[in-house]
């Protein structure tokens, strides 16, 4: 990102004519945002530049705004100083774009890319469905297990910064995610009242080294650029700070810039299309988008990754939006891009075994070599990854998990080049089979129950019941002590068995045995 003294700038009324954003829209969407430690001015700030450009206020109070740490607590990091006046300029982007949409940000201990990732999956698992990724690094043999655990969300549009270097700084993940929108840039003028875009000079662009390019981005013919591999950037937005956005920080008004402002402007474009399970459909319909044809990041050995021109290009993907219809749910993906359909069944026992099968729904057939992950239900009705797995020739894998408490489970598949994302059945573990151990004692029984984890079950009912001819009748009502054991009295000659269980956990009972 980089920031000048105000002197071209852009407020959010020029943003909503640049971008053709109707006057009428109010969603409320949650969109998120993830940076680097804490400012205690950032809604402060926030509010002044709403209030100046008389946008709707959004606060804590009115549950607009909220700010939690990388682990969703309100126990945030320290103000990291390399990162105020990108948090900032995040939030008032979101603000000038979508002034009703709620703001979810999610500070980050540090701009490790583990500690970024998980950030970002708390966003999601506290509600957004769109999320601002104004960060991006190089890729690395890590890529892809961060992308499967954090960035996966079948149901949420990301969008990452392309990087501020031209095509020398390459792909930066998570912009290279085949999931991800790759946010490019543009210099952005106004001129005898309309708007004139050219590539902006150091806008991100790159191929990847992890990824494959996707039957959706070869809708675009950009197979020769890279090789067959992903490509940089999708779609752009303004992003030149010498033509940038009016922002407000420490007192001032600056200009500020990088594809670190076209993240956050593309996302809050897709909240106000309400796009947020297929943003990459503009691929299959480009009629809505911008073409932009000049500007260059200067020369490479492959020019369409440096320079602008008809069709992608490197610094501005397909373009840049010229409507919210650019960034709707479109139909039109390839068939080839078949869809999946995934299933999970338990069969019992401890450790917890989940059994899941990856379907092709066009062929019928088990998906082989998917990636997919376990994920567990937390409080609050949001599920967390437990593991990843890859499925077998049939098209299965296992999983086993060690719960201590009730759960459920799913289990989601973020697509690949071949294959739609989906995500499974919910499968819900409510009961558990205690471990049992009785012991005979002269005019006594004693059983010591244990949980399957192997803690003791303590204060749990138990009840003693002696035969009766061909019935059990219960003749007295135990609970175990601190250490999960109950001491029954009972009578020498007599036939007896510990029934036990109820509430979480299964109802069984002990085998019968002679009283001696």
């Amino acid at each position: 990102m980089a920031t000048t003294a105000q002197t071209v700038s852009y407020s959010p009324a020029d943003l909503a004519s640049l971008y053709r954003i109707p006057s009428d829209l109010t969603p409320t969407s949650t969109v998120g945002i993830v940076d680097v430690g804490s400012d205690p001015n950032t809604l402060a700030q926030m509010s002044y530049f709403r209030s100046r450009f008389q946008l709707p206020a959004c606060t804590k109070a009115t549950a607009c705004f909220r700010e939690v740490a990388q682990d969703g607590s309100t126990r945030l990091p320290a103000t990291d100083s390399d990162w105020v006046v990108e948090t900032a300029l995040d939030v008032q982007a979101v603000s000038a774009i979508c002034p009703t949409c709620h703001i979810l940000l999610v500070d980050a201990s540090s701009a490790g890319i583990t500690d970024m990732a998980r950030a970002a999956l708390t966003a999601t698992r506290l509600g957004a469905a769109y999320v601002s990724l104004s960060y991006g690094s190089a890729e690395s043999a890590a890529t892809t297990s961060l992308r499967n655990t954090y960035y996966a969300n079948p149901d949420v549009t990301y969008v990452a910064a392309a990087g501020d270097n031209g095509s020398s700084g390459g792909a930066l993940f998570p912009a290279s995610a085949p999931n991800v929108v790759a946010a490019g840039g543009t210099s952005v003028r106004r001129v005898n009242g309309g708007w004139q875009q050219s590539a902006w000079s150091h806008a991100g662009a790159g191929c990847s080294t992890q990824y494959a390019m996707s039957p959706v981005q070869g809708l675009a013919s950009v197979g020769s650029v890279c090789g067959g591999k992903r490509v940089v950037s999708d779609v752009s937005a303004l992003a030149d700070p010498a033509t940038g956005m009016l922002f407000y920080r420490g007192g001032s008004w600056w200009n500020a810039g990088g594809t670190s402002l076209a993240a956050p402007i593309l996302t809050a474009l897709y909240a106000l299309a309400g796009n947020h399970t297929a943003p990459l459909s503009f691929y299959a319909d480009t009629s809505a988008l911008v073409d932009v044809t000049t500007g260059s990041t200067g020369s490479c050995a492959t020019a369409r990754l440096c320079r602008a021109g008809p069709g992608w290009d490197g610094p501005t993907g397909l373009g840049t939006p010229g409507g919210l219809d650019a960034l709707a749910a479109g139909a039109n993906l390839p068939s080839y891009v078949t869809t999946t359909a995934g299933g999970l069944t338990y069969g019992g026992g401890y450790p917890a075994t989940l059994r899941f099968h990856l379907t092709d729904r066009d062929t019928g057939g088990g998906v082989q070599g998917a990636t997919v992950q376990l994920q567990r239900r937390v409080y609050g009705g949001a599920f967390v990854p437990v593991r990843n797995g890859s499925t077998n020739a049939a098209g299965n894998v296992a999983f086993a998990d060690r719960p201590m408490k009730p759960t459920a489970y799913r289990v989601v598949f973020a697509g690949d080049d071949l294959h739609g994302r989906s995500a499974s059945n919910t499968v819900s573990l409510s009961k558990f089979l205690p471990s049992v151990k009785l012991r005979r004692l002269s005019g006594r029984l004693r059983v010591k129950i244990r949980t399957p984890w192997g803690s003791a079950l303590k204060s749990s009912t138990v009840r003693l019941q002696r035969r009766s001819g061909h019935s059990w009748i219960s003749v007295r009502r135990l609970r175990t002590d601190k250490r999960g054991i109950v001491v029954a009295g009972v009578q020498r000659g007599r036939t007896y068995r510990l029934q036990y269980g109820g509430g979480t956990w299964q109802l069984g009972h002990t085998a019968a045995v002679r009283a001696r």
